[in-house]
């Protein structure tokens, strides 16, 4: 099995991120970091002088572990092909090599927040970041020395795919495959990424998308909830590149959740697919998610069970779904949630 760390690099005991580490090499390590699914996520160059703490037992780890075989097994563990540019890499140096015409996230020595940049080159110990165009990011643009670097992640999809070498003139917008921004009152600048399937006179259900246009879970949010829908934006349009990008490549719904939108032609569909299934909810006034099995429902009544996760506390017992935000099912990580 391979070796596995929970990372920390600030305070927060509760935050950190998931990798292998590859190799030590001076004053550097690098991993290869993992997303909250398990998948291969990017490649991390970090100062060993930014790691406050590497843990490498818990149940948090464990769940990963667990994660990771299945998604071998369906052959999507590694979907911008990682690996790939692991076996290339045997120092620092070397990585540093394949940097050039690539966009990365760093941040620098001294300072807590983080930026993201195109490489156009590196040398005398110099990283000249270019401009480019970037309807989801402000990217930094000038000279930064390596000496300066505290950490520097790379070959991240997310960032492949906000490549300006890679970034092609599609004639077609999000209006193609009608995505919208749904903005919520608890906090409008956060916004969900979809496609609405239907509504009723409570809620609507929206086909989302992840942060790089992958298929990502079918979402019930309260009309009341909403604050605005948007449907043009620089953003979406961003989005929609990239779907395009990643259908090209076969990788737009790694979960198959376009199977289950193909059965949903009005609210009552939604329901029974989502029996006996993990879900999430956010009640009223709450802002942090619970999971549980729906087991069932009975007009407004939901019923939940328990279920056992190495990530989450679950929920049994039943709610009222009028007193429901939001409400969310399938999806890759409820979908792993849901399989023990």
């Amino acid at each position: 099995m391979e070796k596995l760390y929970e990372i920390y690099t600030g305070a927060d005991d509760d935050s950190f991120e998931v990798g292998r580490l590859l190799f030590e090499e001076n004053s550097w390590q690098l991993y290869l970091t993992l997303d909250e699914l398990g998948r291969d996520d990017s490649l991390l160059l970090i100062r060993k002088s930014a790691v406050t703490r590497l843990l490498d037992q818990s149940d948090y780890l464990a769940e990963i572990h667990r994660r990771r075989k299945l998604l071998t097994k369906k052959g999507l563990v590694d979907p911008f092909k990682l690996e790939d540019k692991v076996s290339l890499i045997k120092s620092v140096e070397s990585f540093m090599d394949l940097l050039p015409g690539q966009v990365v996230y760093f941040g620098l020595e001294g300072e807590d927040y983080q930026q993201w940049g195109y490489i156009d080159e590196i040398s005398d110990g110099q990283v000249s970041f270019a401009a480019y165009p970037s309807g989801k990011y402000q990217p930094f643009a000038g000279e930064v020395a390596v000496s300066q670097l505290r950490r520097l992640a790379a070959f991240s999809g997310e960032w492949l795919l906000d490549n300006p070498k890679f970034k092609k003139d599609f004639s077609s917008d999000s209006a193609a495959e009608n995505l919208c921004e749904v903005h919520l009152k608890e906090d409008p600048d956060s916004f969900a990424v979809g496609r609405r399937l239907c509504a009723d006179d409570d809620f609507s259900l929206y086909l989302t998308v992840d942060e790089i246009g992958r298929d990502d879970s079918l979402l019930l949010v309260k009309k009341s909830a909403v604050d605005r829908v948007i449907d043009q934006s620089e953003y979406l349009q961003d989005i929609s590149r990239c779907r395009h990008q990643l259908k090209e490549r076969g990788l737009e719904d790694p979960f198959e959740v376009q199977d289950k939108v193909a059965n949903i032609k009005q609210m009552q569909d939604f329901w029974q697919l989502a029996d006996s299934q993990v879900v999430s909810f956010v009640m009223k006034d709450e802002e942090e998610a619970e999971y549980g099995v729906l087991k069932s429902k009975e007009g407004d009544a939901l019923s939940f069970e328990q279920y056992p996760s190495g990530k989450y506390e679950t929920f049994a017992g039943q709610i009222n779904l009028a007193e429901v935000d939001r409400l969310e099912a399938f999806g890759g990580e409820l979908t792993l949630e849901n399989i023990h």
